[in-house]
């Protein structure tokens, strides 16, 4: 009985390591997003900018950014970020999202896609 137990014991032990080794595995990089406001002459309309920022060692690629499930909502080439460059630790690149209140895009859900995978942020409403 023992020996089935201790069985079942290491076999769970195995399952999870490797699960967990998956999931690290399969995470896209990590980055820091968050939205923030400027202002627009002439008016000074508040306007809302994504902005992310790399926390990964190694370089990445950015692809793509899709906020809530919209392509409208945020444009890579609408930003900072030249495409094709490679985004270091530490970086930091704005997306301009539109007039705040106006035409500017809510952020509930942002997925970035990287050369190496991708990775979703939430925001509270």
């Amino acid at each position: 009985m023992f020996k089935y137990l201790a069985g079942a014991a290491i076999g769970a032990v195995a399952v999870y390591g490797a699960l967990e080794l998956w999931a690290r595995t399969s995470a896209g990089p990590e980055f820091r997003v968050w939205v923030k406001q400027t202002h627009i002459p002439p008016n000074g309309d508040p306007y809302d900018l994504l902005v992310v920022q790399s926390r990964e060692e190694q370089p990445v690629v950015l692809t793509g950014i899709v906020m809530n499930g919209d392509p409208k909502c945020v444009s890579i080439e609408m930003g900072t970020y030249k495409v094709g460059t490679r985004v270091k630790l530490g970086e930091v690149y704005q997306f301009g999202l539109g007039i705040h209140g106006f035409n500017a895009c809510e952020p509930v859900r942002v997925v970035i896609t990287t050369d190496r995978g991708e990775s979703t942020y939430t925001f509270n409403e």
